[in-house]
């Protein structure tokens, strides 16, 4: 990516021997600390800000000038351009968006109806509020039930890690997969597609790749399967981050937007869309890996891995039971009409992680290091950002320009259109990032085609199907940061120890992956995936959330 802090975990001693570059003061104590800010992108947002704040002119709607809309763009490309650079860490950006929107004058009131020739109205709704109203206003976006509904899925997957039912979980599910490296393969892909539907991709990532390790070590130097274990459980952990609304951050972002356009989708609706196509692309990106990285051993050793017996005592059998009740009421939250009860989902969410705590299954540090309190502010300011877009009519701007652009285009072209914009653009930038950039707008075109849904989750899909660079999320990078045996380069300020001639030789050296690895194989699985919401998935989403 360079990706956001939803998509990282703190850095293994691998990582920081790969990069040592990294600031990390606890691995270097003597280097002195080097401050956070990239100043020359941090700077080109500022003058973003002022040249676009100081423009001549003012944006129209509907023939009527619109101030705030002008400003809420100066707030969008400047924040857009710390978010994608990481000028400064991602979560400090959206805790800026209130005071941006409150300070600019760019929210306005939420709109009425004015009589006809009613001056005073009309003006009053285009007069931006008070900065005590929209202080108020905007900092509850840091709060929504949306917030609230990940929260719940972050404990979830902090109490399965805490209370080892993840690695029950892996050693039931490998079993059955045999000795034949072809088969484990696809064995551990479908694990971290499972994994990555309840606990999301960071965790799932991390624990599929820590029981690859043992397969690798096994393998001769330089064979392609080890190139196969990791690239695959990459790619299976993206694929999961599409399963589930609470999978990953940019599916919260885009199940709230199918809320906000009136049309929301269930969380069986969700989960009836995404098993036939994340099922079929699993099948296609194990086909292409298989005959990418062919492996030199024919069977393989893996018993190591299911030689722990799972043994449930009471903390595991409350944890499983705690969890699975929540899956099933968000599954069937519209058949068991929870919603006159509790509202959202959300709050529902609120339930399990008081009985996580209360019960002792987590602790006070589970609460302030497992629920990325990071990643839930860059939520908040993202939809503090789609709030403050849509209330100063930006959105309406920028949504009747692109139909303007795309006039008599049907469904299929919006919809292909918009997923391959996104596709592109999540493979450079977080996939959070993208997704509260531009779902905003996909939702409103989709909108005013009354087709929003269709837009709205074709695009998501692309978003985590991204995944041609090492970057592109956190699975990509977490298995990217595996080393090959045997001792690697270390470089030191800027040299490369056992390189005399200065030359400054990357970390990635040492990786089992390569570059070009994500660029082809990856890029191939990306493809894949465009060309089936085009085609099988698009008369999915017809047939199940079309609306």
């Amino acid at each position: 990516m360079t990706k956001s802090e939803a998509e990282r975990e703190p850095l293994t001693s691998e990582m920081v021997e790969m990069d040592s570059t990294h600031p990390n003061p606890i691995a270097n104590p003597s280097k002195p600390h080097v401050s956070n800010v990239k100043w020359t992108p941090f700077m080109t947002a500022a003058f973003f800000f002022l040249v676009i704040m100081n423009w001549p002119g003012e944006m129209q709607f509907e023939g009527k000038p619109i101030p705030a809309a002008k400003r809420c763009l100066a707030i969008l490309v400047s924040v857009s351009t710390l978010w994608a650079t990481e000028a400064i860490p991602l979560y400090v950006t959206s805790l800026l968006i209130p005071v941006l929107t409150v300070g600019s004058g760019a929210l306005l009131p939420l709109a009425g109806k004015c009589k006809q020739g009613d001056t005073e109205c009309i003006a009053a709704q285009y007069s931006p509020l008070s900065p005590s109203a929209a202080a108020r206003e905007i900092c509850g976006q840091f709060f929504d039930p949306t917030v609230l509904l990940f929260m719940a899925g972050f404990s979830i997957g902090a109490v399965m890690e805490k209370q080892r039912l993840s690695n029950m979980i892996a050693s039931i599910l490998l079993r059955p997969f045999g000795n034949k490296p072809e088969n484990v393969l696809l064995g551990i892909m479908s694990l971290g597609t499972f994994l990555s539907m309840w606990i999301s991709n960071v965790p799932s990532s991390v624990l599929c790749v820590s029981l690859a390790q043992p397969i690798i070590h096994q393998l001769p130097n330089r064979d392609p399967y080890a190139k196969a274990l990791l690239i695959g459980i990459a790619i299976s952990n993206n694929i999961g981050g599409m399963t589930t609304p609470i999978a990953s951050p940019q599916n919260v972002i885009a199940f709230n937007w199918c809320s906000v356009t009136g049309n929301p989708v269930s969380f069986m609706g969700w989960l009836c869309l995404t098993i036939p196509y994340c099922g079929i692309l699993l099948l296609a990106a194990w086909y292409i890996i298989r005959f990418r990285y062919p492996p030199q051993l024919r069977t393989l050793q893996i018993s190591e891995l299911t030689r722990e017996q799972p043994r449930m005592n009471p903390s595991q059998v409350l944890a499983l039971g705690v969890t699975t009740c929540t899956v099933v009421a968000w599954a069937f939250w519209k058949p068991l009409d929870l919603e006159p009860i509790f509202g959202s989902m959300g709050l529902l969410g609120i339930i399990p992680i008081a009985i996580f705590f209360s019960s002792g299954l987590l602790d006070r540090n589970d609460f302030h290091n497992g629920l990325n309190w990071s990643v839930l502010v860059l939520i908040g300011g993202g939809l503090a950002l789609g709030h403050v877009m849509e209330r100063s009519y930006l959105l309406h701007i920028m949504s009747s320009t692109i139909q303007e652009s795309l006039s008599g285009a049907n469904l299929w072209t919006f919809t292909t259109a918009f997923s391959s914009f996104m596709a592109i653009i999540a493979n450079f930038v977080s996939s959070t990032v993208a997704a509260i950039i531009i779902l905003p707008v996909v939702a409103n075109v989709g909108k005013s085609i009354g087709q929003a849904n269709v837009m709205i989750i074709a695009s998501v899909f692309m978003d985590s199907a991204a995944m041609a660079l090492p970057v592109s999320s956190f699975p990509n990078t977490n298995s990217f940061a595996v080393l090959r045996r045997g001792p690697v380069p270390t470089i030191e300020d800027g040299e490369d120890e056992n390189s005399k001639d200065g030359s400054n030789k990357s970390a990635g050296n040492g990786s089992v992956l390569e570059v070009q690895d994500y660029v082809i194989t990856g890029g191939l699985v990306t493809l894949v995936a465009q060309l089936e919401v085009s085609t099988i998935g698009f008369l999915l989403l017809r047939g199940i959330v079309g609306r």
